[in-house]
């Protein structure tokens, strides 16, 4: 049976499922009831966390979806309300429900039907790559809104970007960038110290070389992205565990003091190779930035036509 929470009008709403449960908070799936034949008539996803004990990271992305509004490769904050349940008094996002899951889910399907045939059949690989250009070009759009309004996401991997149906394009598919509870505000000042070894936050496999040393700025997001599009092609992450590195340190002190990259796929065509090394630069001078990399011929426009 659904959970009922009570709090303010008018919104009457109910929990149907937990989807997933992270350190600062919950998401659950829920609905909007009709009273009036008692059924759920409107889903959204519910991020939710205890007021002051550990909301502080909900009301920082509040203010950013607010500023962020309006871009179709983000995802919409409808609304934040204040809930009670079982004594406690929770801070709700009430937020887009993404039906078709994270882009994590559609690599792993992608990569069961068609990277395991590439040997095969060149066919299939040239279709994976059509697809990943079409989202790679979407992700690249959130990016660049991102971007221009002095944000840096710093947590860009395929669990933060959802996937929603779409019959706007040949995927079927249309991808917004979600959770921006670690993300750079304009002017934040964030300790270089914050980003080191045990103090680490995010996600180490998708850091660039000079953030894990401290240094914080849009070109971390842009390595990110080229390692999300190297697992897209291959359907594996971009380091692996037990072949690159055997510990979380060990690949952090690989990417801050070694020469190394992520391993661009032979297979992949020359302007995606292309476009990689321009996302995959050690040195961040030498990577482009979001509105660069959408003039580029691997995301052109005609990839969506």
């Amino acid at each position: 049976m659904a959970s009922v929470d009570y709090y303010f009008p008018p919104l009457r709403w109910s929990r149907l499922k937990l989807l997933d449960s992270g350190c600062y908070a919950d998401v659950y799936l829920a609905g909007f009831k009709n009273s009036k034949h008692d059924r759920f008539y409107q889903l959204f996803a519910l991020k939710t966390a205890k007021l002051f004990q550990r909301s502080s990271s909900l009301e920082k992305e509040l203010r950013i979806y607010n500023d962020l509004k309006h871009c179709p490769e983000i995802i919409t904050c409808f609304r934040e309300q204040l809930t009670v349940k079982g004594g406690d008094l929770l801070y709700n996002l009430l937020l887009e429900y993404a039906p078709c899951g994270t882009l994590s889910k559609l690599i792993h399907k992608y990569s069961r039907n068609n990277v395991n045939n590439i040997n095969d059949d060149v066919s299939h690989y040239s279709h994976l790559e059509t697809n990943v250009q079409i989202y790679t070009r979407m992700i690249l759009r959130g990016l660049s809104h991102i971007h221009s309004k002095g944000y840096v996401h710093c947590d860009l991997k395929p669990d933060n970007i959802l996937v929603f149906p779409s019959d706007q394009n040949d995927t079927g598919h249309q991808l917004k960038i979600a959770d921006f509870g670690l993300a750079k505000e304009p002017g934040e000042v964030i300790p270089r110290d914050r980003y080191k070894l045990r103090r680490f936050r995010g996600t180490p496999i998708y850091m660039s070389p000079e953030s894990v040393q401290g240094r914080i700025e849009t070109t971390l997001d842009i390595w990110s992205l080229g390692c999300v599009v190297v697992e897209m092609c291959t359907g594996r992450r971009p380091w692996q565990l037990g072949v690159d590195y055997e510990k979380p340190k060990d690949l952090m002190l690989m990417l801050a003091f070694s020469e190394k990259s992520p391993k661009v796929p032979e297979y992949m065509s020359k302007d995606g190779r292309d476009f990689l090394s321009k996302c995959l630069a050690r040195d961040p001078r030498n990577r482009w930035s979001a509105q660069m990399l959408l003039d580029h011929p691997y995301v052109s426009e005609s990839v969506e036509q």
